[in-house]
């Protein structure tokens, strides 16, 4: 019997182990299935890059012009356009249908919605103007930004100037890649309609 209840105890105990065992592998997969999905996931998530970006981008010679599609539901939009620090642009934008966020369709003027966006008392709720990408500008305003330097390059089209044709001039804070967005609240840019033509030129 003593034999024997020792042979009941450390086959109990293997049970055990095994068991433990399995635990740890199947977690251990569920989080390397996670990270993987995170890995692949990243580029498409607003505001994430797990990488740097490979494509450096086209640079213009001056007088050189691109012409771009941009639709507002895009959360980040990648230009394909690398600009070179201190250099002058224009960003010519021509909209081509009807801008609408969710339900909104005009601006705090009854005007219909354009690239200037609309004031934040158009909002139902006040309150949600704290969630907009950027608070210090219209809800829907079309925003410019280099990743190589967020903080210092973003800008909307209401603080740049506007020339003679109605296209807004602007300087590329470093050198790098322009981003382009509508201001909106992360995650709900599915419900955004609009379309429009851009041209983006080198100035100098």
């Amino acid at each position: 019997m003593r034999v024997d209840g020792k042979e009941v105890r450390s086959t109990a105990r293997d049970t055990m182990q095994d068991a433990g065992t399995g635990r740890f592998r199947s977690s251990r997969k569920l989080l390397l299935s996670a990270g993987l999905l995170l890995l692949f996931s990243g580029c498409s998530l607003p505001g994430i890059t797990l990488f740097g970006d490979a494509d450096p981008g086209q640079q213009l010679v001056s007088n050189e012009r691109v012409a771009l599609h941009f639709f507002t539901k895009e959360p980040n939009f990648d230009t394909g356009v690398n600009l070179q620090a201190g250099n002058d642009y224009r960003l010519g934008v021509t909209v081509l249908s009807l801008w609408v966020d969710s339900y909104i369709e005009e601006n705090e003027h009854n005007e219909p919605l354009d690239e200037r966006g609309f004031d934040n008392s158009v909002m139902p709720l006040e309150w949600l103007g704290v969630t907009r990408r950027s608070r210090q500008h219209n809800w829907f305003e079309l925003m410019l930004y280099q990743p190589n330097c967020k903080r210092e390059s973003l800008q909307g089209v209401s603080e740049l100037e506007v020339d003679e044709r109605g296209g807004y001039r602007f300087v590329a804070a470093c050198d790098g890649k322009l981003t382009l967005f509508v201001n909106d609240t992360h995650g709900f840019y599915g419900n955004n309609v609009g379309y429009a033509n851009l041209s983006l030129s080198r100035v100098n």
